[in-house]
């Protein structure tokens, strides 16, 4: 339901008559649609867990920026929703899984707690930005895959520009 309609379509009584249950058993699980967009999120996620055990923490933060990307992509709607909840609000545990990624990943690279939670900031923007972006585009197939390639292009160095900025602050502030 979610990758056809998109997550905005989802509610509680679609996805009750979609499993043939009563609404109130949705309740027993979730306390409202939130909750269960927000579980919906962590587990588009979990299906895409990127590779978290490079040892180079650029590498990480790539493979982290590509299976995120890829696996809100699919899901029409889920990066919007994603991008307009407070990251803590959204304590899944996949999402912390990443979250804890990226903070060792730029702990590695030398920045403090405070540039690091900017950092996240940034990384979140551009990452499901670009989803974002991507929904946004024209519905005509031809200017579709154009604009589809750019987008792509723009994810692709808009993720090589964060990684360059987070070097530089290294070397010009070590830790």
């Amino acid at each position: 339901m979610a990758r056809s309609g998109g997550i905005d379509a989802l509610n509680i009584r679609s996805v009750a008559l979609a499993l043939c249950v009563s609404p109130r058993l949705i309740y027993n699980h979730v306390r409202d649609k939130e909750d269960m967009l927000a579980l919906l999120t962590d587990e588009i996620l979990r299906d895409r867990m990127p590779d978290l055990s490079a040892t180079d923490w650029r590498t990480r933060l790539r493979n982290i920026a590509a299976a995120v990307q890829s696996a809100y992509r699919d899901y029409p709607g889920s990066a919007a929703f994603i991008l307009s909840r407070s990251a803590n609000r959204l304590g899944q545990p996949n999402a912390l899984r990443v979250r804890t990624a990226i903070f060792g990943a730029l702990e590695e690279a030398g920045l403090d707690r405070h540039r690091q939670e900017e950092i996240l900031v940034l990384f979140s923007v551009i990452v499901l930005g670009s989803v974002v972006v991507a929904e946004s585009l024209p519905s005509d197939e031809r200017d579709m895959a154009i604009a589809r390639a750019r987008a792509e292009m723009a994810f692709g160095r808009g993720t090589d520009m964060l990684i360059q900025a987070i070097e530089l602050e290294s070397i010009a502030c070590p830790g």
